[in-house]
Order: structure tokens, then C-alpha cells, then sequence
């Protein structure tokens, strides 16, 4: 291995090269394979963690490079790695910015797993402003499964990357529960036969990004959450068919299309991020066999790193995307090529998984 409440969330619009059509964007130089096959996971994760993110704004695409920065401090023992989110989150903490937004949007609350890491640090500001995000997102009616939901694939990660970490602590006994029965509904609404994932109950079209979404979120639930979760084998055995049908969708190169089950479509970098995370934990945390997935998962990284420069620059990266209402809306989202947060801060959490993978049994470990 070389209640549902209904809303529309209100998504940034992230830096994209002004003008730039995805056909103008599919004509862009990348780095060849051999150059791609040369640059380690770790040396990746640490130029991505240097840029990411640009903006510290309280939502989830920042708060993807603060926990894989804490992460990447972990792994490697060097403290410095903490320093950016220590500072990025700091005015947050004081109340300098305000770190709990109106409206409320599950997008922006999201970025609160970061205050959840950084308390883990035993930072108490954090833990207590995770805590209080979390009891936010608790429902209040009885048709609500969780607070400010919009029925997309998106929830399923946005809801699980914080309430499935807080579920473990000493106050988070009923938050399981909350993403048991979020993520079974999802399951039930928005996942096909075939495994794959359509990215809302009116928008039946299989988003790239969508898809990760679900898996990340289904993978984040199955890490933090106890063997006796009582939704376990309903939320295993659904990521296990999404990953099947994913690896039957893989494209020639190892990417993953921006519908994944369109081949005409573009080839997009942070579905094939998303999957090489969700894909990479699952075998090294042995939801999955080694194999089909580990040269699945090989294929994957190589796909993210011809699509990502040493500068921490990226291409063809979907940009911001609400739920659509046709096939065509999906295939124009403009490509982002350049800077981007959201796609810096999954290539970031991308490398980190197959350096963690690399280094497990399960694909034999480094020497």
C-alpha cells in the first residue's frame, strides 16, 4: 500500500478561479503520477496543516485542519502543530468573535468539534463550549430526530463529528442515542439499494461530496461510539454496502466523479479525499477485509495527490453545493483551483489516515 426540521443551510462560497469553467478547469497542468508517488502522507499532512485554514470562521470547513492539525501533533509529537488552533480558536474562546451563531445552522455548530479536541487538551473553555453546542443541537419537538436539520447527506457528518464524541464523556449518555436514530433515518431515506447515497429525498442524485458526507459521518459514529451502540450493525452494515458500491465506482485514475455514479462526470478531488478517509479507517480499525480495499485505498491517494500541490494548493474540487433540483445543476458546480479550506482541510485528514494505515497491521506496517 505504496424532525427533521427543515432548512436551508447558508453555505460560504469558497475561492474559486474567477470565471473558471470545469472544462477550463479539466485543462489545468497537474503533477504526474510518478511525481504524486514520491511525496509521503506525513509531508502532505504537514504542508496542508501549514496553509489550512486561511479563514478561522466557526463551521465545520476550518474546524476539518484544526482537529487534523491536534491530530497530526498526536502522531508526530511535535507540539507546534497545536499552535495554529490553539490561536485560530482562541478569539472564540474569549468571546472576542461569537462562537455560537444566529441562526443556528448545523454547518457552522459543526466547527465546534474542534472546541471538543482542543478541551480534550485540557482546555476547560473548550470542553464547556462543545458541551453547550452539543445540548443546542438536542431535540425539542417531537418530530425533530435532531435541532436545525435540513435532511441532506451533509447532516449525517455535521451532526455525528461532535455528538458521537461528546456521547462518550460524563454528560453525553443520551447523545448515542441521537445519532443512532439520526443516522438509520438517513439510512433509510437517502440510501440506495445499490449502497450509494442521493443527496436529498428531492434532490435524488448521487453528490460526490454527499457521499462522503455519509460516509464520514457513519465513520465517525462507528469510532467514538461503544461496541454495544444499539445502532451499530444497522449503521455498519450500511457503511460496508456504501463502501462496496464505491469501490465498484472507482474511476480509471482512482478518483471518484462528482456524481459517483455518472461516468461522465468530472473527476473530483474531495469525494476521493472523503472516501480514502472513510475507506482507510475502515480497514485499519477492521470494519473492512484489507481486501478488495487496500489497493482501492492505494489508487485513492494517488488520485488526491496528482490533484494537490506541495504548496497546499488544489484542483477540482467541487465548490459549495446546496441541494439541487436537477442532474445538470451537479455537472456545472464550478472547480475550485487554488486555495481552498474545505478541500485543504480533507486532503489533510486524508493523509493522515493512510499514514495511520501504513503504519497498522493491517496493511503490514512500515518497517
Amino acid at each position: 500500500m505504496r424532525v427533521i426540521s427543515w432548512c436551508v443551510p447558508l453555505v460560504p462560497v469558497w475561492v474559486v478561479l474567477a470565471g473558471a469553467t470545469i472544462a477550463q478547469a479539466l485543462l489545468l497542468p497537474i503533477p504526474s503520477r510518478a511525481q504524486a508517488t514520491r511525496r509521503e502522507p506525513l509531508d502532505v499532512a504537514r504542508s496542508f496543516a501549514s496553509r489550512y485554514p486561511e479563514t478561522a470562521s466557526m463551521s465545520y470547513v476550518p474546524a476539518l485542519s484544526w482537529v487534523g492539525s491536534l491530530r497530526l501533533a498526536d502522531l508526530t509529537g511535535d507540539d507546534r502543530w497545536r499552535e495554529k488552533p490553539r490561536r485560530d480558536l482562541r478569539p472564540f474562546l474569549t468571546g472576542e468573535q461569537n462562537a455560537i451563531r444566529e441562526p443556528y445552522q448545523l454547518f457552522a455548530l459543526a466547527g465546534h468539534v474542534s472546541s471538543f479536541e482542543l478541551g480534550r487538551l485540557g482546555n476547560e473553555d473548550a470542553a464547556a463550549l462543545a458541551r453547550e453546542v452539543a445540548r443546542l443541537m438536542v431535540p425539542q419537538e417531537a418530530d425533530e430526530v435532531v435541532r436545525f436539520a435540513t435532511g441532506w447527506a451533509e447532516d449525517m457528518y455535521m451532526v455525528t463529528s461532535l455528538l458521537a464524541r461528546v456521547a462518550g464523556t460524563s454528560e453525553g449518555e443520551e447523545y448515542a442515542g441521537i445519532v443512532g436514530r439520526l443516522l438509520t433515518l438517513y439510512v433509510d431515506i437517502l440510501q440506495r439499494p445499490d449502497g450509494i447515497f442521493i443527496h436529498a429525498p428531492d434532490s435524488p442524485f448521487a453528490w460526490g461530496r454527499g457521499n462522503g458526507f455519509a460516509a464520514l459521518g457513519m465513520s465517525e459514529a462507528l469510532t467514538w461510539l461503544p461496541e454495544d451502540w444499539a445502532e451499530r450493525s444497522i449503521v455498519l452494515e450500511a457503511y460496508r454496502r456504501q463502501m462496496r458500491a464505491l469501490v465498484a465506482r472507482q474511476s480509471d485514475d482512482g478518483s471518484w466523479r462528482q456524481l459517483v455514479d455518472d461516468p461522465a462526470s468530472y473527476r473530483e478531488l474531495t469525494v476521493t479525499a472523503m472516501t480514502v478517509v472513510a475507506m482507510a479507517r475502515g480497514v485499519r480499525l477492521g470494519w473492512l477485509d484489507p481486501e478488495p480495499y487496500l489497493p482501492v485505498i492505494d489508487r485513492g491517494w494517488q488520485a488526491v495527490l496528482v490533484r494537490t500541490d506541495e504548496d497546499g494548493t488544489v484542483r477540482d474540487a467541487c465548490t459549495s453545493t446546496g441541494a439541487g433540483p436537477t442532474r445538470e445543476y451537479y455537472l456545472e458546480r464550478p472547480a475550485v483551483n487554488g486555495a481552498d479550506d474545505r478541500a485543504g482541510g480533507l486532503v489533510l485528514l486524508a493523509a493522515l489516515e493512510v499514514e495511520l494505515l501504513l503504519r497498522s497491521p493491517s496493511s503490514g506496517g512500515r518497517d
